[in-house]
């Protein structure tokens, strides 16, 4: 029986895949797949993993896409096939823990838990954190489920019961550059019935600035990943039971991403302006902004408009979340396009 999948999306990654799959061979953990899909890459990534495949046939499966679907694309290949009773998610140019799995699963066992969450270190800040902790572990009702989406978290650091992805069939949003999965974590938690947590720091976080997912995008691709990403978490968790007691956090979510793209698509044309300290105000600043940003921002207002219920001073979680600058300014936005 294989007891973890672990999916790894991988596009160019000729640096980093190595280190990442040689961290995955050694697991403690025996009983696990390794599913390794090339995303269309142009670099000798398939190769790199079809060599490890060799070495480690009862280990290593490779899907090789001949269509550049980004993570979340690469990703549903690796759930369709999927054999393990948990499923965990890596990225290639990350690295684990070499008993990550094994703490994992064993933990999962011990409270037959739907999910388990760990510790995650970045080497780029030195921060580590732990998004799940003890307060809200065990049996999630609908306080937990509201805190634990307002932490945010990663979908790396995590196993999941395989039935969350396929009972119904639950699949990531396809050939989107960035923020392809920040409504899934949310949607597990919500259909999900208990949570774990290993209190240990086993997934490592390198800032690859090599990635695609990791540039500094245009105004336009930006505002499709965004929109998306607001649109998809609304609409993947509205139906929900508990979605009403647990709005506020989802909300702060969805803020979260609304006000990243006004600075965006504001910062394209006020690049000189240092806003905390030169600010003049949403009126003066999107006089400098092109046709196309000014209607990607009216767009943006609007669907915030339409899912977004709980005023702003009204949301605890947002208020923890989101500096009143930016609070100011996502109310200046919504002032403008009445």
């Amino acid at each position: 029986m294989i007891k973890v999948s672990i999916i790894v999306p991988a596009y160019n990654a000729h640096k980093f895949l190595s280190r990442s799959i040689a961290g995955l061979v050694q697991q403690t953990l025996e009983e696990i797949e390794i599913i390794i899909i090339n995303d269309a890459s142009t670099d000798d990534t398939l190769q790199i993993a079809l060599e490890w495949k060799k070495r480690y046939p009862d280990k290593i499966v490779v899907i090789d896409s001949k269509i550049n679907r980004k993570s979340g694309g690469a990703r549903n290949l690796g759930f369709d096939i999927a054999r393990g009773e948990y499923i965990g998610l890596s990225d290639a140019d990350d690295y684990v823990v070499l008993n990550m799995y094994e703490l994992l699963y064993q933990k999962a066992k011990e409270g037959d838990y739907d999910i388990v969450d760990s510790g995650f270190y970045n080497e780029q800040t030195d921060i580590a954190k732990l998004h799940t902790g003890d307060n809200v572990t065990g049996i999630l009702d609908s306080e937990k489920k509201g805190i634990l989406i307002a932490n945010g978290g990663y979908l790396v650091t995590k196993i999941f019961k395989s039935h969350l992805w396929n009972e119904p069939k639950l699949r990531m949003r396809e050939k989107v550059q960035c923020l392809e999965d920040c409504e899934i974590l949310i949607y597990l938690l919500f259909k999900a019935k208990s949570i774990g947590n290993v209190k240990q720091i086993l997934y490592k976080y390198c800032n690859n600035s090599d990635s695609a997912s990791k540039e500094i995008m245009d105004v336009a691709p930006f505002f499709e990943c965004t929109y998306g990403a607001m649109k998809a978490l609304y609409d993947r968790c509205k139906d929900f039971p508990d979605f009403e007691d647990c709005r506020m956090a989802v909300e702060s979510m969805i803020l979260s991403i609304y006000y990243s793209f006004i600075v965006r698509c504001l910062y394209e044309g006020n690049k000189r302006i240092n806003y905390k300290d030169e600010w003049q105000g949403f009126d003066n600043a999107i006089k400098n902004i092109d046709s196309d940003g000014f209607n990607m921002l009216q767009k943006m207002s609007k669907l915030k408009k339409e899912i977004v219920s709980i005023d702003y001073d009204d949301n605890e979680y947002m208020l923890k979340r989101i500096e009143p600058y930016y609070i100011n300014m996502m109310k200046e936005c919504d002032d403008y396009f009445v």
